[in-house]
């Protein structure tokens, strides 16, 4: 089943609004947005682009330059609820394996505090294992939180990363997009979750931690086979 809601045909002046969950590819499918875009898509990607002055409360309401016509960042549906009430744009998302994205999202938090591109507060994280960064309140059911404000049947698609590109092909057929010239290639990887002084390493996460962090995405995990379901995917988790 295919998560489609609204008209090819639509007009509207914000034509697509893309919601980022962190680590679910959607650095790479913003390449693709742009190469369907260009100019017109929101040049602003993270939260605090977007929203400056307000500590990325998740309440506030996305203004847009004008001539906008894609929307693609790491917003919360209840910070653009007003302009797809507005637009009526085509609201896309992706998801993963919710134990698989707690364990990239801790890697790439922890290579960000070595690296001094986090706030001096998160400094104090920087000895964190696996299982204290994931029983932190706001890093449990964050993909449930994300898309938090409309029905899922109010999608008009969601994909899942772990088959990123036939998403992508089926995304650009229903969209109509030929003008796409590279499919960007995810990278489920990188150096640093394999070399690096966290307190977990990699190689030591075991089914049990990954049961533990499982247990504490109750809701992002039901969420997530909900999706594949109504996609008609079998296996992945």
């Amino acid at each position: 089943m295919r998560l489609i809601k609204g008209d090819k045909a639509n007009k509207n002046r914000v034509e697509i609004v893309s919601i980022h969950i962190p680590k679910t590819g959607g650095r790479s499918f913003h390449k693709v947005l742009k190469q369907i875009y260009g100019r017109s898509l929101d040049q602003r990607f993270e939260k605090h682009h977007y929203f400056p002055k307000s500590g990325n409360k998740g309440d506030i309401k996305l203004d847009l330059p004008k001539g906008i016509r894609g929307i693609h960042g790491h917003l919360y549906i209840s910070q653009v609820l007003h302009i797809i009430e507005k637009d009526n744009p085509k609201v896309i998302s992706w998801v993963r394996n919710p134990v698989d994205r707690v364990i990239s999202n801790y890697y790439y938090f922890m290579k960000r505090i070595r690296e001094g591109d986090t706030p001096d507060r998160q400094k104090e994280k920087e000895n964190f294992s696996l299982l204290e960064y994931a029983a932190q309140a706001k890093r449990r059911n964050r993909m449930s939180a994300i898309l938090s404000g409309i029905e899922l049947d109010d999608f008009f698609f969601i994909g899942i990363m772990e088959q990123f590109e036939k998403d992508i092909s089926e995304l650009a057929s229903l969209m109509g997009w030929t003008d796409i010239t590279e499919i960007p290639h995810i990278n489920n990887s990188s150096d640093f979750k394999f070399n690096n002084d966290c307190k977990t390493q990699y190689g030591d996460i075991n089914n049990d931690m990954r049961n533990e962090v499982a247990a504490l995405n109750e809701n992002d995990i039901k969420l997530y086979k909900k999706i594949k379901s109504l996609r008609g995917v079998n296996g992945l988790i």
